[in-house]
């Protein structure tokens, strides 16, 4: 029977049928492959992303050819209908419109909500007071530096040769 193929994303469903047509399963064939069920799993969840090489070697294990047709209708190049239809004057480019002016008065600063202000002496000798008590916290607070990543996760995973 033949099977139309006209986009790369129908690939997986005749993939999935022709081998179930076959009576194997994931493993039975990647065995014959001479691969890893978990790598023809990927192969059969992306065959798009696969090699042509690869798809034919599948494709030859479920005895299953493929043949290209070519139709008369794709051999005559359509006409360029939009090409004919051009238009000699040039697009209309939209007016920029004026931007309003912004006002130039600032907001006043907020009013302090507790009632009361300290002097500039009383504000100068809490922060001195205060300064040896953040150096202490921020040599105590530092954090600790993130772990390494071992080997394993640095290298890239390598693809199973087939």
């Amino acid at each position: 029977m033949d099977y139309p193929l006209k986009t790369v994303s129908q690939l997986r469903p005749l993939l999935l049928g022709f081998r179930k047509k076959s009576g194997l399963t994931q493993e039975k064939l990647a065995q014959r492959l001479g691969i890893s069920q978990q790598s023809y799993a990927a192969f059969e969840a992306h065959p798009a992303a696969a090699s042509v090489e690869r798809l034919f070697r599948v494709l030859r294990l479920l005895s299953v050819d493929m043949r290209l047709l070519s139709t008369e209708a794709d051999l005559a190049p359509a006409p360029r209908a939009a090409a004919a239809k051009k238009s000699t004057t040039p697009a209309k480019t939209p007016k920029a419109k004026p931007k309003a002016a912004a006002p130039t008065q600032r907001p006043s600063a907020p009013a302090n909500t507790r009632g009361t202000k300290k002097t500039t002496a009383a504000k100068t000798a809490t922060k001195t007071t205060k300064a040896p008590q953040a150096a202490k916290a921020v040599k105590t607070a530092r954090k600790q530096p993130a772990p390494r990543k071992t080997q394993a996760a640095l290298s890239p995973r390598k693809r199973e040769n087939w």
